[in-house]
């Protein structure tokens, strides 16, 4: 469980450096709504002098996680609820269902974020073994930068990423329904993941599995869209944070105000490094991985400028280019090596 142990340690290095108060895990801005609900919670709030970021949504969430009991304060403090809500796993997780004290949901987040810590490095050793890629591979995923921002800021995209890959390596296994499972959890925990088993669904149609391409195609998602259906009819549609547009237009925009505002030009960097070494690749690797690595570069590409200037953003959204460039770059570089008569994985 050395996952587990790797971000236990990179949140207690968090919250040392803020003076070890816990409360810095909820990233709230002191001029943000969400200050006045959690503030009546914890009146020793650490408060950020930015903004802040998606900690105290997932707390908000945690302690009343049912959107149509939600009161007034925790609706405003959200500022989007018809978008925060529709991303209810983790927040449920991380408070037993709003059943935990203030302290306790706290405490509560940050287990769920070790525990999928664990989860993800027994997948990743998993997949490792299955696909005989060296334990460079997992350390080299152990080490995703996106891993440890997702854990500090507590928000889903670790526990998101660990049921994903978890759920792909299953699905490979040929233990369909199991994976479609945890796909469907996956993408209750954030939306974006629907793309693996999208891209599953494109690969076994070329293999003409027509119903395993069916149940990968409309399965997962069928849990997150009626929880959105329903989350609608009372909320009202979300607004969305503008996180995406036009085909480059938001890695033009961050590279032309650069560097007179604050851009984490290495991240950015690494970014397009991730996207253009897919791009080189594509077309000798498998056919799973090549619809994964396609959809995903498609996802980046259309990212808008407010998470490539983000540096919190930027890391998350790198999390899972990070897998699947490192899985092809393995791949392509046995295959280079291997004997004519080698079948890749």
């Amino acid at each position: 469980m050395f996952g587990a142990l790797s971000v236990a340690g990179v949140l207690t290095i968090h919250l040392g450096w803020h003076h070890w108060n816990p409360t810095a895990y909820l990233q709230v801005g002191a001029t943000t709504p969400a200050r006045i609900p959690i503030e009546r919670d914890f009146p020793n709030l650490a408060l950020e002098s930015s903004l802040g970021h998606d900690g105290k949504y997932s707390y908000l969430l945690a302690r009343q996680p049912a959107f149509w009991r939600a009161d007034a304060a925790t609706l405003t403090g959200l500022q989007d609820p018809g978008y925060r809500y529709a991303r209810p796993l983790y927040p449920l997780l991380g408070g037993l269902g709003g059943q935990l004290s203030p302290w306790g949901t706290l405490a509560g987040l940050v287990v769920v974020q070790v525990l999928a810590g664990g989860l993800y490095s027994v997948a990743l050793t998993c997949f490792a073994r299955w696909h005989r890629l060296p334990g460079a591979f997992v350390l080299l995923n152990l080490a995703n930068p996106g891993i440890s921002s997702a854990a500090c800021l507590l928000t889903g995209d670790l526990l998101a990423i660990a049921l994903a890959l978890t759920a792909w390596h299953l699905v490979e296994r040929g233990r369909l329904r199991y994976g479609i499972a945890l796909f469907a959890l996956a993408l209750l925990t954030k939306e974006y993941y629907a793309l693996l088993p999208l891209a599953l669904a494109a690969a076994f149609a070329g293999q003409r599995r027509r119903r395993d391409v069916l149940a990968m195609a409309v399965i997962p998602l069928v849990p997150v869209l009626v929880w959105k259906l329903a989350l609608t009819a009372v909320v009202g549609l979300g607004q969305g944070q503008g996180n995406f547009d036009w085909p480059f237009a938001g890695i033009l925009q961050t590279y032309s105000i650069w560097p007179n505002e604050n851009i984490p030009f290495g991240l950015f960097g690494l970014a397009i490094v991730l996207g253009t070494l897919d791009a080189v690749m594509l077309r000798r690797l498998p056919a799973r991985l090549r619809w994964a690595c396609l959809v995903w570069g498609l996802l980046g590409a259309c990212t808008s400028r407010l998470v490539w200037a983000d540096p919190h953003d930027l890391l998350r959204a790198i999390a899972p280019a990070w897998w699947l460039t490192s899985w092809a770059g393995f791949v392509t570089f046995r295959n280079k090596l291997a004997r004519p008569d080698h079948q890749p994985a």
